[in-house]
């Protein structure tokens, strides 16, 4: 039996199909959903496989043996309770289900009754899933549940059935489909029977978007695998312990995000003083504007600025998570308030959650939950003094760059005046003053022009520079907004406190608000950033 990858992101592949498969058709089908299998895992090969099944005769034990055999490790999702489960096999298919099931790395009871049982697992595969493997027929479905209801889910973002399921309260977003043509035991097989099918969902008739997307998401996966085996390993799995390994990572790219940056400003400030300092050589121009492009290049091949934006905003989604299971409210996914309209690269992100979700928070209870828990309150007051900390920070950071903008420009609007007096004096004062065999020297008329109109448009483009660097930090917004965020942290902080005190009021309601308030502002910092890509200051 394989353990569940917790140390990182794992690739969730779905199993929905039928069960009623004659065993002639079981080595080809077996052998396609191999194909299948090593296709996926060839996308992605930091990212490991993980296969979910209900170990249904048919299709679910076809898939789940497959997955063993290749050393993937297998959830095992139950409709229904064990015992109530085991009256839907026969005398023959009971005991390759319960073999099985002892190899299965983890059980998920999707429903805790038979009623809407199978509806409950099917939209568990489809919530969870982040590829779904169909062993289908195409046609329509005949039962609740069933796969046609399922493949519509993964497609539509629809449930197959008008059907109330309080355990899976969420609806799963749009995937990948991979239909396997499987043909019933009994009647007419299809023609293109065994067939691996590609169903990607279309917002439009003909829309081939989602599949380019795909591509892309699934190649964030494998980075976000392959930077956090650079990071250290901390002792243990626990969300707190990934938070840390993620944060360390975004941290390094950050810090080769801002240099990149600084470099950037720099060229741009060198092309500049050489196009405005008139003798000096042009080549001095060329070559600044040469290496900021390679620069540049090489800081948009390596994605740096994306990746540490993408892994500062899951990092502080899981941190949310974290503190909602230590409150006692595991079944609280926070994608769900998280980046819901941001389909497309970004939805990388949201995959990440929903299977870390899975791993921490789906199949296993707090024993000591309570909203008062130690990493509840650790939550509330770091968060609390992050924002009061950032806001004055990215405050104190604009003031910095308006008081340099203004000292440039003053500096070059003193130089001028003082050039223009001693040009004065020179031209008149001069004369009158000194012999002739004192006069000025030629050459000190050529400063005092130069200092005429260099500082100050030196002064201005340095001006210029730092305001459009300030507006790509957006550092007044940020400010603002860190602020906002302050108040809101603080008074929920109160609001904690008085509800320990006074044992009035809902603590669990306080922590749900903030992290949907802190999830809402992480997502609108990711998607402003997004707007304000690295880009070459041109001057």
């Amino acid at each position: 039996m394989s353990d569940i990858p917790a140390d990182r992101v794992a690739l969730v592949i779905g199993v929905t199909g039928h069960r009623d498969i004659a065993p002639r058709d079981e080595a080809p089908l077996r052998e396609t959903f191999r194909t299948a299998l090593r296709e996926l895992s060839a996308s992605c090969p930091h990212v490991p496989l993980v296969v979910l099944s209900g170990l249904a005769t048919g299709a679910d034990s076809l898939a789940a043996e497959e997955a063993m055999a290749r050393s993937a490790p297998v959830i095992a999702v139950l409709p229904m309770p064990v015992d109530e489960y085991e009256k839907d096999f026969s005398s023959e298919e009971l005991p390759r289900f319960r073999r099985l099931l002892e190899k299965c790395a983890r059980i998920v009871v999707a429903s805790a009754q038979r009623e809407n049982g199978y509806f409950a697992a099917g939209t568990f595969l489809a919530q969870y899933s982040h590829v779904l493997v169909a062993f289908w027929d195409g046609d329509a479905g005949r039962g609740e549940g069933g796969t046609a209801d399922v493949v519509r889910m993964r497609t539509t973002s629809l449930p197959g059935l008008d059907a109330d399921v309080a355990e899976i309260p969420y609806l799963p977003d749009l995937g990948p489909v991979y239909h396997i043509v499987t043909p019933r035991s009994a009647g007419t097989p299809p023609s293109d029977a065994y067939a691996l099918r590609r169903i990607f969902p279309q917002r439009f008739l003909h829309d081939t978007g989602m599949e380019r997307e795909y591509e892309t998401i699934v190649r964030h996966l494998d980075q976000y695998n392959l930077d956090l085996l650079q990071a250290h390993a901390s002792d243990g799995a626990s969300l707190h312990a990934l938070v840390e390994r993620t944060d360390a990572v975004a941290n390094r790219l950050q810090k080769r995000t801002n240099f990149f940056r600084v470099l950037l400003l720099a060229f741009a400030l060198l092309a500049a003083a050489v196009q405005i300092v008139g003798h000096l050589p042009s080549i001095l121009k060329v070559a600044g504007l040469a290496a900021a492009f390679v620069a540049y290049r090489l800081a948009r091949k390596n994605d740096y600025e994306n990746r540490y934006q993408d892994y500062r905003a899951l990092a502080e989604a899981l941190r949310v998570q974290n503190a909602w299971y230590y409150a006692g409210e595991r079944r609280e996914l926070v994608d769900r308030s998280y980046l819901h309209m941001q389909e497309g690269e970004l939805q990388w992100i949201r995959m990440a959650l929903r299977y870390f979700h899975l791993v921490y928070c789906a199949t296993s209870e707090c024993e000591d939950a309570s909203p008062d828990h130690e990493v509840c309150r650790d939550w509330v007051r770091l968060q609390w003094q992050y924002y009061y900390r950032a806001g004055r920070r990215e405050a104190a950071c604009n003031r910095a760059l308006n008081r340099t903008m203004a000292a440039g420009v003053g500096a070059g609007i003193v130089c001028l005046i003082a050039a223009a007096v001693a040009l004065g004096a020179r031209g008149q004062l001069a004369q009158a003053l000194f012999p002739s065999s004192l006069a000025w020297p030629g050459w000190t008329t050529a400063i005092l022009e130069n200092l005429l109109s260099v500082p100050l448009a030196l002064g201005a483009m340095l001006a210029a520079i730092l305001a459009d660097y300030a507006n790509k930090q957006n550092l007044q917004g940020n400010a603002r907004r860190y602020e906002r965020m302050f108040r809101v942290f603080d008074r929920g902080r109160r609001d904690l406190l008085s509800i320990a005190r006074d044992k009035r009021g809902n603590a669990r309601h306080v922590l749900l608000s903030l992290g949907r308030a802190a999830l809402v502002e992480q997502a609108d910092w990711l998607i402003a950033r997004r707007e304000r890509p690295l880009q070459i200051v041109v001057v």
